[in-house]
């Protein structure tokens, strides 16, 4: 998960907090380090992901930014185990979905979408919470096909 473009130093705390807290998650660190904080990155466990989906550590994803004038989620979670990529992006990339929206990618299954989606929350930490919450309880179950 990074976080780009923050200055205040307590926005980085309580997000790395909400990832240190979230049982999937073994490490978070900031990037490129804990003085010029640009990201903070999540390693994954994917034992602990249901449905489990194979050894290689997902170490890459996890993206979180917030720039200055508006958040901007890139909640990306590429898995190395199976090659399924998701998350939840705010950007303008996909105007006839709006600027929030859900992506997925399931090469193996050849199967791909965007659609629009919405966070009720509007601070940081509320959103992660709610984003990590909504991609390891409800998406990836749903989307992998164990539920």
């Amino acid at each position: 998960m990074g976080l780009s473009g923050v200055t205040d130093s307590s926005v980085y705390e309580g997000l790395k907090d909400v990832l240190q807290r979230h049982p999937v998650v073994t490490t978070v660190a900031y990037e490129p380090d804990s003085i010029v904080k640009r990201f903070l990155r999540a390693q994954i466990d994917p034992s602990r992901v249901v449905p489990p989906t194979g050894p290689r550590i997902t170490s890459t994803g996890r993206r979180m930014a917030i720039r200055e004038q508006r958040t901007v989620l890139s909640h990306p979670l590429p898995d190395p185990n199976t090659g399924f990529n998701c998350g939840w992006h705010r950007d303008d990339d996909h105007p006839e979905i709006e600027s929030v929206h859900f992506q997925y990618d399931y090469p193996a299954l050849g199967d791909s979408d965007h659609e629009r989606a919405h966070f009720e929350k509007t601070i940081p930490t509320e959103i992660l919470w709610t984003a990590l919450f909504r991609l390891f309880e409800q998406r990836i179950p749903v989307l992998t096909g164990d539920e």
